[in-house]
């Protein structure tokens, strides 16, 4: 995969353009693919002005690579567009996705059209005439608010499927969902937005996909401040064109053109279409249901609402849904048949001639639209300038805008939050209902704010019948339904294409958006009081012998610290393997120097590591700013977490490790979730995690915040687990009561059920010396030693820690390893060699081995437990309130690694048989193309 591209965040000054001549050929059909997996693009530099305000901003146009999960392969080539301010702080600055929807519409209609920077010149709602053409700057571009990125799904725009797979394994609604959400999650990682506002616009059919997309993207842990919905379709056939909700919109047209026979003409829409919805929800929905015994008082006034006499109602049966004899909307076609026009179903105010071959064409049939007639040759005129000239992007390629096949071969099929899976009818008509899913969101997430925009004069998705959806959605909660705004604007379909209308909704979107941010800083403000209140937040688990509260005791026979290597064969470790994982190790503060790692590396024989830096927020790798207090000196915590993991790997591969170093926000108690969900997404095969803090910290920043912060973090462990990253903690260095008030309390993130938890022994040297469990003052709960015990908030046991002691939840840790400091591990930090202890050391040795076995194992925890024959049983100390006993215990749990029998259980692939390749157990793939986003179970189960 090629270099990652990124934008011009933070830069003091543009650097210089970067065209880029695409030369793949992008297929549009069903079966077609591409075979080339690289990422690039065009990278320009400009500036907006926005209220008289200069905006700096980078524009990129170019591809992001999808894969499937499963077999790690590239998977869709999906083209984009984003627009960047530069200069910004990404941490506070939102991001907002763009897409249309069709489906099969490229995002060039809202690209052109809405709110980027710049935008086409339209003769709205007249016909704009032939070219020359023109561009113009953006009074309403959202810039001010948001950076844009604009999508374009696959089989659209220059998007297409990367063999093996096809452009109609992507064609569904599912499908579709799930590859948006896996490009957002690239998007993320590529430019180091996660921790940014994350927002949603999706126009008609995108207003389905934003709701199916958004509750994916909760499910992995990745909530969003807000979605806009424009020109909404939740619920069809059945409810999305019917005739109470359609009639409100044929009377705006008819009032726009001046055939409504209501007298005097009222003279502002919006209040007489709110005297029109009653009345269609009323008398119209009434007569409609009594004919032909409808009251004739709402039959008469149905016709002067719709300017057409009520005879010819009659002969619709009062049905405003009627069709002529080709098929076409007759409302469409008749209100201005004197004059030879019909009107356009996406905008009511334009027309098109309706006479001779012009009446056989159907006015209400995509491009044939009397509303897209009229912007059509403008749209594909400036969109080549624009992409060829401005953003300096040109393909050899047709850009596919609107792609009928994708329709033709859509899977309408829907599994929806509740499980349930909706299906086409008997006649093969959707019946997709996505309200739910939203519904679903909303209430998960009671932050997440809705705009519902929508065209008083757009029959396509009516305004009235998109409230009635909305309104009968099941969301009880009256302070979340609180959350959702509908603005109806003068406009058609594509509301932005009015001028009015576009900058009523940019001061709606505005208004959102600014109460969205608001909120988060108004957490944010939240947070830095929770941290005064809980001090004790997020913690690093290494110790020093003979420093601090480890001082006291005096090294016991045959501790001696232990060099990785030597401790991997004192484990059994396996030589030989594959290998290929990727490990991600997660820190919240300090940071490394290479002249350690290579120190540390020339030292142990073993090659160094491949190490990517993964800011996440604020956080970033920032070494040297503690070392004056070695037992709260960061570094030493990060050298421990890079030179153990990458030793162990190196060990059993005799390659070099690929670590990615994900830095956290050490004052945000929702990191954690934030930095495992974007390690999953980057498709990495490991997660070392030697930070926490007591779940009695965690109960009480949730409980100050309102934010369940441990819901969240067993959320983001759960969905990684499902695409293959398996996650190993450490259970705390403060014995069983980790440091809190209670002597039996245990540490999150260990005591998460999707999470290893890795507890410590003290093993000296010797084939016969006794491993132990780690405690230097047996008997102290609250001292230095391994912690364990049984989760609070976990409850209750899991069924597979069958055999563990009885507790009231998830018994803590699963295995464990060497972690006494006086038994320690040396390391390079600071220009010297240490001996570091505690169980920070064991979750990056596992990590190691893990990354090792050249396979994607997800919730492996069960299978260890299966297999207690592949660790030594502990059996002699305690760690305060616990005693270790023969069996699993909350001391060190299964116990310690035998290191090539757990490589046999997980069918460990070796150098020698890696031309074999095991049906489902493919050769791993490289490093490089492991950074990318995952597909969710729908994808798996869709692409064949």
């Amino acid at each position: 995969m090629a270099k990652t591209i990124r934008n011009g965040l933070g830069a003091q000054a543009p650097a210089p353009d970067q065209p880029f001549l695409d030369i793949t050929a992008y297929g549009s059909g069903p079966d077609d693919s591409v075979s080339d997996a690289n990422e690039n693009a065009a990278i320009t530099h400009h500036v907006a002005k926005v209220n008289g305000i200069s905006i700096p901003y980078t524009a990129i146009a170019g591809h992001l690579v999808a894969v499937d999960p499963s077999s790690s392969k590239p998977a869709a080539k999906v083209f984009y567009v984003a627009f960047t301010a530069d200069g910004m702080d990404a941490t506070t600055r939102p991001v907002t996705f763009f897409y249309n929807g069709g489906p099969g519409s490229s995002s060039v209609f809202l690209l052109l059209g809405s709110f980027a920077p710049r935008r086409i010149r339209t003769s709205m709602p007249g016909f704009t005439p032939p070219p020359p053409y023109a561009m113009e700057d953006n009074p309403d571009s959202m810039i001010d608010r948001s950076d844009l990125v604009y999508i374009n799904p696959v089989g659209t725009g220059y998007s297409a499927a990367i063999a093996p797979f096809k452009n109609r394994d992507f064609w569904g609604v599912d499908q579709d969902a799930v590859s948006i959400k896996q490009f957002i999650k690239r998007y993320l990682s590529a430019f180091n937005r996660w921790n940014s506002p994350r927002f949603l616009l999706g126009e008609s059919y995108g207003t389905a996909r934003s709701c199916v997309l958004a509750w994916l993207l909760h499910e992995d842990g990745l909530d969003l401040n807000g979605i806009t919905l424009q020109s909404s379709v939740l619920d069809y056939p059945a409810n999305f064109s019917n005739a109470v909700g359609l009639m409100p919109t044929f009377a705006a047209d008819a009032w726009f053109h001046k055939k409504t026979g209501i007298e005097p003409l009222p003279a502002d829409l919006a209040p007489y279409m709110e005297t029109v919805t009653q009345f269609a929800q009323g008398p119209y929905a009434a007569a409609l249901k009594a004919f032909p015994k409808a009251d004739p008082t709402a039959v008469e006034t149905l016709s002067r609402y719709l300017g057409l006499p009520a005879s010819e109602l009659g002969g619709w049966r009062l049905n405003v849904e009627a069709a002529d004899r080709l098929g076409h909307s007759a409302f469409l076609v008749e209100l201005l048949q004197d004059r030879g026009l019909a009107l356009g179903a996406y905008d009511g105010r334009v027309t098109g001639i309706d006479t001779g071959i012009s009446a056989i064409v159907s006015p209400d049939g995509g491009m044939n639209d009397p509303t897209m007639a009229a912007v059509g040759g403008v749209y594909t005129s400036m969109w080549n300038t624009y992409l060829n000239n401005d953003l300096k992007f040109t393909a050899t390629s047709n850009f596919i805008d609107l792609n009928d096949q994708a329709f033709q071969f859509w899977d309408f099929s829907h599994a929806d939050p509740t499980g349930a899976v909706q299906k086409p009818d008997s006649q093969g008509n959707p019946t997709l209902y996505t309200a739910g899913d939203l519904a679903a969101t909303m209430a998960a997430n009671p932050d997440l704010l809705v705009l519902s925009a929508n065209g008083y004069y757009d029959s396509v998705t009516p305004f009235f019948q998109t409230r009635l959806t909305l309104g009968a959605m099941p969301l009880q909660d009256a302070q979340v339904r609180a959350n959702l705004a509908i603005k109806n604007y003068p406009s058609g379909h594509m509301i932005y294409l009015d001028g009015a209308s576009r900058t009523a909704m940019k001061a709606d979107l505005a208004a959102m958006y600014d109460r969205a941010v608001g909120t988060r800083r108004a957490r944010l403000q939240a947070r830095a009081a929770l941290s005064r209140a809980v001090p004790n937040i997020i913690r690093p688990y290494f110790k020093l012998p003979g420093v601090g509260d480890v001082a006291f005791r005096p090294a016991a026979a045959g501790a001696e610290p232990w060099d990785v290597p030597d401790l991997c064969r004192a484990y059994s470790w396996p030589s030989g393997l594959v290998g290929g994982g990727v490990i991600a190790i997660i820190e919240f503060s300090g940071g490394w120097v290479q002249k350690d790692i290579d120190a540390y590396f020339r030292s142990t024989g073993l090659p160094a590591p491949t190490i990517v830096d993964v800011p996440m927020g604020v956080g970033r790798n920032d070494p040297n700013k503690h070392s004056g207090n070695p037992a709260a000196d960061p570094d030493r915590e990060v050298a421990l977490d890079i030179e153990i993991a990458a030793a162990a790997y190196s060990v059993a591969t005799g390659d070099a490790a690929s670590i990615r170093v994900y830095w956290a926000d050490a004052g945000d108690w929702g990191a954690m979730a934030t930095a495992i969900t974007a390690a999953a997404a980057d498709g990495c095969d490991v997660c070392s995690v030697s930070w926490g803090s007591d779940e009695a910290n965690w109960k009480s920043a949730a409980a100050m915040s309102g934010i369940d912060y441990p819901g969240r973090l067993n959320k983001a462990a759960e969905a990684a687990t499902r695409v293959g990253m398996i996650v190993f903690a450490a259970s705390g260095d403060n014995d069983s009561s980790d440091g809190g008030a209670d002597p039996a309390n245990v540490d999150l993130p260990s005591s998460s059920p999707f999470v290893v938890g890795c507890g410590g022994t003290m093993k000296p040297h010797g084939a016969n010396a006794e491993e132990t469990v780690w405690n230097d003052e047996p008997g102290n709960p609250n001292g230095s030693g391994t912690g364990g015990g049984f989760s609070e908030l976990f409850r209750p046991m899991p069924a597979w820690q069958a055999g563990a002691p009885h507790g009231p939840g998830r018994m803590v840790p699963d295995v464990s390893a060497n972690a006494d400091p006086y038994t320690g591990y040396s390391v390079f930090v600071h220009g010297r060699q240490e001996v570091i202890g505690g169980t920070s050391a064991v979750a990056p040795l596992y990590a190691g081995l893990f990354a090792a076995f050249g396979r994607k194992l997800g919730l492996a925890t069960p299978q260890l437990w299966l297999n207690h024959t592949c660790f030594n049983d502990i059996t002699s100390g305690d760690n305060g309130y616990f005693r270790a006993r023969v069996g699993p215990d909350p001391c060190t749990g299964i116990g310690t690694p035998i290191a090539d029998k757990l490589g046999a259980l997980f069918e460990a692939l070796r150098k020698s048989a890696a031309k074999t390749v095991h049906p489902g157990r493919g050769r791993r793939r490289n490093a490089a193309t492991a950074l990318v986003p995952d597909l969710n179970r729908a994808m798996r189960a869709t692409l064949k």
